[in-house]
């Protein structure tokens, strides 16, 4: 790991100086893509602005193929590293956050596989954690969603963190899973049906959760 870094992932900084450099250039989709362009160009500091958007997200991702959390963070640096040292090869991204989410996890993938830390014929285990809760709703309607989120198929799981948690396209999500958009598009109908399904009694509960995601 490279010490003193400003690609350096920690999720314990919480300093007031990290904080306040995090919320800086807060980048809207237009100005990721010029950002992108500018560091293909030569501008380090275009690359250091998208680290400060997604290092946080990146994190929360990662940690869904594993909770080895110094073996995420460095895989994100790494990520970043090898982007400035193949700089001269890479071209223009429809969607930086795609990109970045997808080749994270090739990364972890390939190095879990490396460790066989990773059953190749069932893939990964994607667990859902409860985020932060606005006092107004409540807790444990939440909490039986998640319960039944994390019963769906591994890819159902992930659809939903992707499309509804994170606010990918199907094209993003096609290119973060490997499968085409129109597979995309119902694998997320299929989890959703599935979903409400399982439900069942509790079905007002979905209409909570969707309740819950405008609020993210």
């Amino acid at each position: 790991m490279i010490v003193n870094s400003p690609l350096k992932y920690d999720k314990n900084d919480r300093s007031v100086e990290n904080k306040k450099e995090r919320s800086v250039q807060v980048l809207n989709e237009k100005e990721e893509r010029y950002a992108w362009e500018n560091f293909i160009k030569g501008d380090d500091q275009s690359l250091i602005s998208i680290y400060r958007k997604y290092a946080d997200v990146l994190y929360q991702y990662g940690q869904q193929f594993s909770k080895r959390e110094v073996f995420v963070q460095d895989c994100i640096q790494d990520l970043f590293i090898e982007l400035i040292e193949k700089r001269d090869r890479l071209g223009k991204a429809n969607s930086v956050k795609g990109y970045l989410f997808s080749s994270l996890k090739r990364k972890i993938i390939r190095q879990l596989k490396k460790e066989d830390k990773i059953q190749l014929e069932e893939g990964f285990t994607f667990v859902f954690e409860l985020p932060a809760i606005p006092i107004e709703l409540k807790e444990e309607d939440l909490v039986i969603v998640h319960q039944m989120i994390n019963k769906l198929p591994s890819s159902q799981r992930e659809v939903i963190f992707l499309y509804f948690y994170q606010g990918f396209s199907y094209a993003d999500i096609a290119e973060v899973m490997g499968i085409k958009v129109g597979s995309a598009r119902i694998l997320t109908y299929r989890a959703l049906d599935n979903l409400k399904s399982s439900l069942g009694p509790h079905l007002d509960k979905f209409y909570f959760f969707l309740l819950f995601l405008e609020r993210l």
